[in-house]
């Protein structure tokens, strides 16, 4: 019965292009936040950007899940290395669907990273799959409740 009201609701959102809708600057400004926290290793700005219960699957061994466990990933990562996510930006995202109160986001990434040993680094690519969701608590109204990555390229 209650699977059966959540397809119902689902199905009664109104879905757009993200092209046409409304959101999408919010959306962009909120990944652009995102992409600048993580250039300046900012754990704090980019945990707010993340819903609390938010879910990561950022390649094999790599799944997590909740806030807390996003900052302490992202300090082990900072710990090391320097990323910087370049500046293509919402050029390389290949859909948007908006959906109500839900973003569905396919975009592709190249990822540079930089050992803070002085080691050579390199640029990480693929393509990831990211679900927002309306947040009051986020600065441009959206947060990250799920990401998928799919590395190569």
């Amino acid at each position: 019965m209650i699977s059966a009201l959540l397809w119902m609701a689902a199905a009664s959102q109104s879905c757009v292009p993200g092209a046409q809708s409304p959101e999408r600057a919010r959306i962009d400004a909120t990944n652009a936040a995102v992409r600048e926290a993580f250039a300046k290793g900012d754990i704090e700005t980019i945990a707010l950007y993340h819903h609390e219960d938010v879910t990561k699957a950022l390649g094999p061994g790599q799944y997590y899940q909740g806030r807390a466990a996003l900052k302490r990933q992202l300090t082990d990562v900072f710990a090391g290395v320097s990323l910087d996510f370049g500046d293509k930006g919402e050029a390389l995202r290949e859909s948007l669907t908006v959906c109500g109160d839900t973003a569905i986001s396919i975009t592709g990434f190249e990822i540079a990273w930089t050992p803070k040993d002085g080691s050579p680094g390199g640029v990480t690519r693929g393509r990831s799959m990211i679900v927002q969701v309306r947040s009051d608590e986020a600065p441009h109204g959206w947060v990250t409740l799920t990401e998928m990555i799919q590395p190569g390229g």
